[in-house]
């Protein structure tokens, strides 16, 4: 960047809420800074300190608050047209695997509800809920980094927030399983995967598909918000997924579908 607002070097793919202003210089990623930049900061350091080395290193924020900077994660991300790997069940045990190793590191850190985190798609229970922890909260296919062919690295903690571990699985099984549907994919067995990758206990598991609705819920919740405050991005994505029709009924599969996700979770 030679410049507040002045872009140069690579714009990196991927994202839809800040597409086209991610830019790579070399080893350095620079990015919009959330208003929670600071306390996110200092909550990646305390990370590496634990020992997990799949988030971005920080390296600081420019004078404005406006643009932060980061360390480039070196990998495979399965942006748009998703490739064939990013569907295969190692791939999302692998996902499962790493988000597990995410929230052991962040179990053993301070929590500070206070920071101004995002509220977008937080876990409504909050910083109040039992175990709670900072869930990444965002943990579809754009924010995942691979290398050979294992889930190695977590990018874009924009929508960070405290929440149950169990908040951030449901989460990334509605981009991973995916919930919303996938021809050629079951998605009662992928699930499965998933919380199998995690180790997801059997109480857990029980929960899990109705958390997943309550997900559905804020997620769609989200995507109201944008679109009606005029975002282009997602209300041509909503036309293009086919309206809100296809949120009503993706719900109501969810709903149907709660005993049949429940016993393939408990299986075994």
């Amino acid at each position: 960047m030679t410049g507040e607002g002045h872009l140069d070097g690579e714009v990196m793919p991927g994202g839809m809420a800040n597409a086209g202003a991610v830019v790579r210089h070399g080893d350095i990623v620079e990015r919009p800074a959330p208003p929670h930049a600071a306390a996110l900061h200092a909550h990646l350091v305390a990370l590496a300190a634990q020992g997990f080395d799949g988030v971005p290193v920080p390296l600081g924020i420019t004078g404005s608050g406006r643009r932060e900077r980061l360390s480039y994660v070196p990998g495979d991300v399965a942006v748009p047209p998703h490739p064939p790997w990013a569907w295969t069940d190692d791939a999302l045990r692998s996902v499962g695997g790493l988000l597990r190793r995410l929230h052991s590191a962040s179990a053993g850190l301070p929590l500070d509800a206070a920071a101004g985190w995002s509220a977008e798609l937080a876990d409504p229970q909050g910083a109040g809920a039992a175990g709670a922890l900072l869930c990444h909260n965002d943990v579809c296919l754009e924010n995942v980094v691979f290398r050979d062919g294992r889930a190695a690295a977590l990018i874009d903690f924009d929508h960070a927030a405290p929440g149950r571990p169990l908040w951030d699985v449901a989460m990334a099984a509605r981009y991973w399983v995916p919930m919303s549907g996938r021809d050629g994919l079951d998605r009662a067995h992928r699930l499965r995967v998933l919380a199998d990758g995690y180790g997801l206990e059997r109480a857990d598991r029980a929960a899990l598909p109705g958390v997943i609705e309550e997900a559905t819920g804020v997620c769609r919740a989200f995507v109201e918000r944008r679109v009606a405050s005029g975002d282009p991005t997602y209300a041509k994505a909503l036309d293009a997924g086919g309206g809100w029709g296809r949120w009503d009924r993706h719900q109501a599969w969810l709903a149907d579908r709660r005993d049949e996700l429940t016993t393939a979770l408990l299986a075994g």
